[in-house]
């Protein structure tokens, strides 16, 4: 449990000290008050990333920004250095690898800019299941990371003029190796969310949800193989892999036809919810109580829809979210404790 986080250099704050309520914290005020810089502090802290690039959170002049977190039992530290990357240290000590941290204090977010998970592309839905079953599977961190350092060497051998089957063939065992693992947990991530999924977006309309993970290749070795000496001519002319888990896609749809496209606004809104309800009771399902984190949806929900993720938050470990109203936060997430803010943090 989060009790206190510290920002210095951190996007708006040359330094800030929240300290944290039990159930979590609104920050509550109006636009350009940091109230978002302050939860992507939170994400940064627990997931190694925020919701931009990690200069782009670098206090204007500044070189280095650090992040300072008190828990029940230790405090983290965050320190992002302009040229060098990110460190992060436990009671003073490096934790090394950065791997070895993530999925140690679990998050679900909701941003009105995730209706991007609904209406854009496919990368948008392999990061999101990325980050969730990194939070969830060392296995998959790690390969993940392996498969994406493949994947560029192969794309630069390809870039390169006739460069030699042999040397090609080095990275892609590594790809197929790897890339198996992420589609199996990729499928199985699927299975096991649709269910939840259908019976939470009963809530708020009757058609029929499906969710299902679409493969550019089967997962068996004997699949990837056949497809390389398919594919190898025309991977030499576009000088790019042209099979694996970096091109799929998780598919939605509603009554049979792809959410994506179809959708109307107020169905894309519930199908983002009913997600959200989705991954909190998955990961409640594998023994982790995430923490809920929520940027300025008050004014983009209706009241049934703001109701819901109200109820969602109660299964949370605690909630931080940002608000322009006072009234409105307290009617719907009562047990959170409230930071007021000003113009200019």
């Amino acid at each position: 449990m989060l009790r206190a986080i510290e920002l210095v250099d951190f996007r708006c704050y040359e330094r800030a000290l929240f300290m944290l309520g039990e159930r979590g914290t609104a920050w509550v005020g109006p636009n350009a008050s940091g109230k978002t810089s302050a939860l992507e502090g939170i994400q940064k802290l627990a997931l190694l990333r925020g919701f931009g690039k990690d200069e782009e959170m670098l206090r204007w002049g500044a070189s280095q920004y650090r992040i300072r977190a008190r828990l029940d039992e230790e405090t983290i530290e965050v320190l992002y250095e302009k040229g060098k990357g990110t460190r992060l240290f436990r009671e003073g000590q490096a934790i090394q690898p950065l791997s070895a941290w993530i999925g140690r204090l679990p998050v679900v977010s909701l941003r009105p800019a995730d209706i991007s998970w609904v209406e854009g592309g496919a990368a948008e839905r392999r990061k999101w299941a990325d980050r969730l079953l990194s939070q969830l599977s060392h296995e998959y961190l790690m390969a993940l990371a392996r498969y994406q350092r493949a994947l560029d060497q192969r794309n630069a051998l390809l870039s390169q003029p006739e460069t030699p089957e042999q040397q090609l063939t080095l990275w892609e065992e590594v790809l197929l190796r790897e890339g198996i693992v992420l589609q199996k947990m990729r499928q199985e991530l699927s299975e096991k969310l649709l269910p939840i999924l259908r019976a939470y977006y009963d809530y708020f309309g009757k058609e029929p949800v499906g969710l299902a993970y679409r493969l550019s290749v089967l997962p068996s070795k004997e699949a990837w193989e056949q497809a390389w000496k398919r594919l190898r001519k025309e991977e030499y002319r576009l000088r790019r892999t042209l099979l694996g888990p970096h091109l799929e896609d998780f598919v939605l749809t509603l009554s049979g036809r792809p959410a994506r496209g179809y959708a109307s606004e107020g169905q894309k809104k519930s199908l983002l919810i009913a997600l959200k309800w989705a991954e909190m009771q998955y990961l409640l399902q594998q023994g982790h109580r995430p923490i809920l984190l929520l940027d300025d949806i008050g004014e983009k929900l209706d009241r049934n829809r703001l109701l819901a993720v109200g109820r969602l938050s109660r299964f949370a470990l605690q909630t931080f979210l940002t608000d322009t109203d006072e009234k409105r936060v307290r009617e719907t997430f009562p047990e959170v404790e409230i930071r007021r803010m000003s113009a200019g943090g």
